[in-house]
């Protein structure tokens, strides 16, 4: 179903609607696990592919497309948004991915098991007495 409302749109050439749209759905999951776990760079992967979303949603809005965009539903056509819904809440997405950024900038990464890289030093070339 995703697959067709992708196709919907225009945008990606027909045998590609496959990987593009089970790419979406990775790339979702990833970014969902991500900020999850309370990884930084999933703030701005987030970001990322809401800017994408709501420049497809404003393609499709200046085209006057009359489609269901699949966005926050089922796709089943009761719980769907329009496009100009589905980019008011996109854009509400994007100011939170914003302060979300602004609320974790000072604090420190974390690294691939968890623990944080703050604290540690290296020793370059300095000697202890």
């Amino acid at each position: 179903m995703f697959t067709v409302t992708v196709g919907e749109f225009g945008l990606v050439w027909e045998p590609l609607l496959p990987v593009t749209a089970w790419s979406v759905i990775g790339a979702e999951l990833l970014v969902g696990g991500g900020l999850w776990f309370g990884r930084r760079w999933a703030i701005a992967v987030a970001a990322g592919l809401v800017m994408v979303f709501l420049c497809v949603l404003g393609y499709g809005i200046i085209l006057g497309l009359d489609i269901e965009c699949g966005c926050f539903g089922a796709g089943d056509g009761r719980t769907s948004l329009t496009l100009t819904q589905a980019a008011v809440v996109d854009s509400v997405l994007l100011v939170a991915c914003a302060g979300l950024a602004w609320a974790t900038r000072g604090q420190p990464l974390r690294s691939g098991n968890g623990e944080s890289d703050q604290g540690i030093v290296e020793n370059k070339g300095e000697e202890e007495d």
